[in-house]
């Protein structure tokens, strides 16, 4: 039977879960849990980012930029260059993904550290820098050899996840990361990127 089948999983998720603190012993959800449902993808990750201040005291065009980790799937081969305040928080949410990834491994999930830290790419984090900051579209797509039409729709990506941020610090009452995630949403929504376009929507 597929449910039996699936029952070990089911109980290392929720081993998982317990031990982050998003459900208490008798399964009910708690704050944490309520911020992961508001939260559409990589949901665990940036609910731990959110309550362990990662970004709080970053400028909004650091913290969108370094978000594109969680919207960018594709291969560079073009390194980013990037200052010391973006490069320590990658760090900060690289260390926080294999703290999570080594619980689950404790848990008995099967998934290794690095395959789950691996999933967050930080190759577009130059060029959503610059995107925030004002850089027209054409010098944007100068600084990487992905395709245009990837960075339009990672960027576009992109704000659903500030908007998934944002709405997790209004849950959790931090009014300073709710203006700054409405601010970083406002940055990259501009020109060609957020234009109507029938191949885009």
């Amino acid at each position: 039977d597929q449910s039996l089948v699936l029952l070990p999983e089911y109980e290392q998720r929720i081993n998982v879960l317990k031990a982050l603190k998003y459900i208490d012993e008798s399964c009910a959800v708690q704050l944490k849990g309520r911020v992961a449902c508001e939260i559409s993808n990589h949901e665990m990750l940036l609910t731990e980012i959110v309550f362990e201040n990662v970004l709080t005291e970053l400028q909004p065009e650091e913290i969108v930029s370094l978000l594109s980790c969680m919207v960018f799937q594709q291969k560079t081969q073009v390194e980013p260059e990037i200052n010391d305040v973006l490069r320590k928080g990658i760090e900060r949410i690289r260390g926080v993904a294999e703290r999570i990834a080594v619980l689950q491994r404790e848990c008995g999930m099967r998934q290794s550290v690095e395959d789950f830290v691996e999933k967050f790419n930080f190759g577009l984090v130059e060029v959503v820098y610059e995107w925030a900051r004002g850089l027209p579209f054409a010098d944007i797509a100068k600084l990487t050899d992905v395709q245009e039409g990837i960075i339009v729709r990672c960027i576009q990506r992109l704000n659903e996840t500030c908007r998934d941020v944002r709405n997790a610090a209004r849950i959790i009452g931090d009014p300073v990361l709710y203006d700054k995630m409405e601010k970083s949403s406002n940055l990259i929504k501009r020109d060609i990127v957020f234009t109507a376009s029938l191949y885009t929507q």
